[in-house]
């Protein structure tokens, strides 16, 4: 099993709170890995896409993208439970929380160089056998630098209640990924909205914030990694975003 696989495999346990937690580019990773295409070599570059391609033309550079997204999760976290709090209180729909994803000025190391989730997933592909990218992706995909203090209401979620409360999540992202108007063709844009609306009426229906489940599931992972019942509900969700995303 590759890095690619392995780190995709982790989504089966704690990780997959990072779909409430914060942070659309590592969302966005994982569902570019789990469906990555055959390694390939990549067409000469065009001026368009000079930059980008210098970007992804050696492990420094692909380093380099990999440390500036995990530099910028935790503004992302910000900006999400921001989001979240505005889906809520002005019921905002997930178009609407796509143009105020726009508004707010989402910081996208991608968006910045001009590239796609697709092209640096092939990259990540081509240099995946390099411990410090291994290191990197595992960084990116992990729980934030600061780690995850265990709260009260943190404390009172059993493995059950987490199975329910990442079934309901399922079920939202479910109903957005149906939607025929998602009011953006911009995939980031429309996962992290999508994550700000499930984020939003996930902790109005079960009174915890994101980092509260975010510590139960990081206290609990090894229960959860037994449940059959949270490992389907997971594969849902991951299912449900990458059509979110239009993978």
């Amino acid at each position: 099993m590759g890095i690619v696989d392995t780190m995709t495999a982790k989504l089966d346990s704690k990780n997959i709170t990072l779909l409430v937690g914060g942070a659309a580019a590592v969302v966005g990773i994982a569902i570019a890995l789990k469906h990555r295409p055959a390694k390939q070599s990549r067409a000469p570059a065009t001026s368009v896409g000079q930059r980008a391609a210098t970007d992804l033309d050696s492990k420094e550079g692909v380093l380099s993208i990999l440390q500036e997204m995990a530099s910028s999760q935790s503004a992302c976290r910000r900006q999400l439970k921001e989001l979240a709090a505005e889906t809520q209180s002005k019921s905002l729909s997930l178009s609407q929380a796509c143009a105020r994803y726009t508004q707010m000025g989402v910081f996208d190391p991608l968006a910045k160089r001009k590239l796609s989730m697709i092209e640096l997933n092939r990259a990540l592909s081509e240099h995946e056998e390099v411990p410090a990218v291994q290191q990197a992706i595992a960084t990116l995909m992990g729980s934030p630098p600061t780690g995850v203090a265990a709260t009260h209401a943190s404390q009172a979620l059993t493995v059950q209640k987490l199975a329910d409360i990442h079934n309901f999540m399922l079920t939202e992202f479910e109903k957005l990924a149906a939607c025929s108007d998602k009011g953006s063709r911009d995939a980031n844009a429309v996962t992290f909205a999508a994550q700000a609306v499930v984020a939003g009426k996930t902790e109005a229906k079960f009174q915890v914030s994101s980092e509260d489940v975010e510590a139960a599931v990081l206290a609990q992972q090894g229960a959860l990694a037994c449940s059959d019942e949270f490992s389907s509900i997971n594969l849902k969700l991951r299912q449900a975003m990458a059509k979110l995303a239009g993978c």
